[in-house]
């Protein structure tokens, strides 16, 4: 492995693995995974090598690392990491960089005509035959341009080639920080290597033991609880709303506007004033597909609030939203098969959780948990309906075992309110990692040290001195949002 300057950004050092394409043949056909390095910036004091994955699976961990060199993101490190690390990215195979990559369409353009029209949250029977059938055809297709790859996509595989990165830069152990996804990778390397986990910080965590020893008809959203998730989100935001003088959703009685606003949106699109005297039409489904991205960004949550307040106020008078919702109205909402990171979502997640091969069990588990999730259980389970056709199946995964004393303790992070990675996750994930410490953040949305600098500070000192932060106090557990008066309303309708 040589490394040279990066074309990108000269201040980053770029190289490529080769590693094979089935460890069971490791004579036979190789691929490439891209690495990119930012060195320490105190060669003195260099204490190892840091590799991050940034999740999905499927964002390029390279892209992560410009931006955070280019000051576009904050970076999950403090200046103490970054004086005595090498952080390395790297894309793992068949993503970003990696050669060759998932892909399903020849463009960007053909998968954005694929997808157009394809309802985000099915929520009737024509609706849900049509996403079947483009679930189906988006499988082939898939398969008809990635071949064979297709086969050797796991976290398992993934799990040894960051065995071969380690080997490569010569560290006799790995030193892991991982986020989302990237946490399930990092459980399935510390169980399959367990004397050669370094220091491993897991931020937000996918709990692989939940998603790979699950009932036989279940979907991933229901192993993971991010529907559930997502619906305690929102009614933080609700509760926090409804006592903050800063809100401007407040004024409405949150908890009675906000179901009104939405049985309203499944009754008719709302009229949205857009840009230049326009007028945008805004679906319920559309509605729901963006309130899941907003409960992920608590920082967005003073847009969500006016958006709120302008569609109820402009309901009760019955004339169009203006401002400020207009440029979210305006927003693509995309398709459940554009973008670079879908294609090996599904092809890393339909391998390695064993879903159904059954098309009408994704609407079987939006209905079995519409209580519980009233207004997230349909979107969150198809985020995965491809895996009822997808045409590969991997020869490497790993099921465990998961009680794993690793050579060096793991730090693991999650918020409170995390909709993509519930706490429950976390709590059992840590419970198979003896000597662990899960530091639980008091906090909202996903992507721990990206929330708070207090657990950004714990990560960092745990990287540098190799200590663990300290048990947390026993307290009082914190009152669940189901417990507010109006949950069993929403709940039950």
């Amino acid at each position: 492995m040589e490394w040279q300057q990066c074309v990108d950004d000269s201040r980053l050092s770029c190289a490529t693995l080769d590693v094979p394409l089935d460890y069971r043949d490791p004579g036979g056909p190789r691929i490439g995974i891209a690495l990119a390095k930012l060195s320490a910036r105190e060669p003195g004091e260099r204490v190892g090598t840091l590799v991050i994955n940034r999740g999905g699976p499927g964002y390029s961990s390279i892209e992560y690392l410009n931006q955070i060199v280019a000051g576009q993101v904050r970076a999950p490190w403090d200046e103490r990491v970054r004086d005595r690390y090498d952080v390395v990215a790297v894309d793992q195979r068949g993503v970003g960089r990696a050669t060759p990559a998932v892909t399903c369409f020849d463009s960007d353009q053909a998968a954005a005509a694929f997808g157009a029209g394809v309802p985000l949250v099915p929520d009737n029977p024509a609706e849900i035959a049509q996403r079947t059938a483009k679930d189906a055809e988006f499988a082939a297709d898939c398969r008809a341009h990635s071949g064979n790859l297709l086969d050797h996509l796991s976290t398992a595989t993934v799990a040894r080639d960051l065995d071969t990165v380690r080997a490569a830069l010569g560290e006799p152990r790995l030193n892991y920080l991982g986020q989302s996804y990237g946490t399930a990778l990092g459980a399935v390397y510390a169980a399959m290597f367990p004397q050669r986990v370094g220091s491993f910080v897991l931020d937000s965590i996918e709990d692989p033991v939940q998603t790979t020893n699950a009932p036989a008809g279940s979907t991933l959203s229901e192993r993971m609880g991010s529907d559930v998730g997502s619906q305690e989100v929102v009614h933080e935001f609700l509760r926090l709303c409804a006592r903050g003088k800063n809100c401007a959703f407040a004024q409405d009685d949150p908890w009675k506007a906000f179901p009104a606003v939405l049985a309203s949106l499944r009754a008719k699109p709302v009229t949205v004033a857009g840009p230049n005297g326009t007028s945008l039409s805004v679906t319920y489904e559309e509605y729901i597909y963006g309130l899941g991205e907003f409960v992920y960004q608590p920082a967005l949550w003073p847009l969500l609030a006016a958006g709120l307040h302008e569609i109820y106020r402009a309901q009760l008078a019955e004339r169009p939203a203006t401002a400020p919702i207009a440029a979210a109205a305006d927003t693509d909402f995309g398709t459940p098969y554009s973008g670079s990171v879908a294609p090996p979502f599904y092809a890393f997640t339909c391998n390695d959780t064993a879903l159904p091969h059954f098309a009408p069990a994704w609407w079987a588990a939006s209905a079995r948990r519409a209580t519980l999730a009233p207004d997230f259980a349909a979107l969150r389970a198809y985020e995965t309906s491809p895996c009822a056709f997808w045409q590969a199946s991997s020869t490497d995964r790993y099921t465990g075992p998961w009680n794993t004393h690793t050579a060096t303790p793991i730090l693991l992070l999650n918020n409170r309110f995390d909709p993509a990675t519930p706490l429950p996750g976390a709590i059992d994930l840590a419970a198979h990692l003896p000597g662990s410490r899960l530091l639980i953040n008091e906090g909202w949305g996903h992507m721990v040290t990206d929330k708070s600098i207090c657990a950004l500070r714990a990560a960092s000192n745990y990287l540098v001195s190799g200590q663990l932060p300290p048990p947390p106090e026993p307290t009082a557990p914190r009152t669940s949002p189901r417990s507010h008066p109006e949950w069993a309303a929403r709940g039950d309708r």
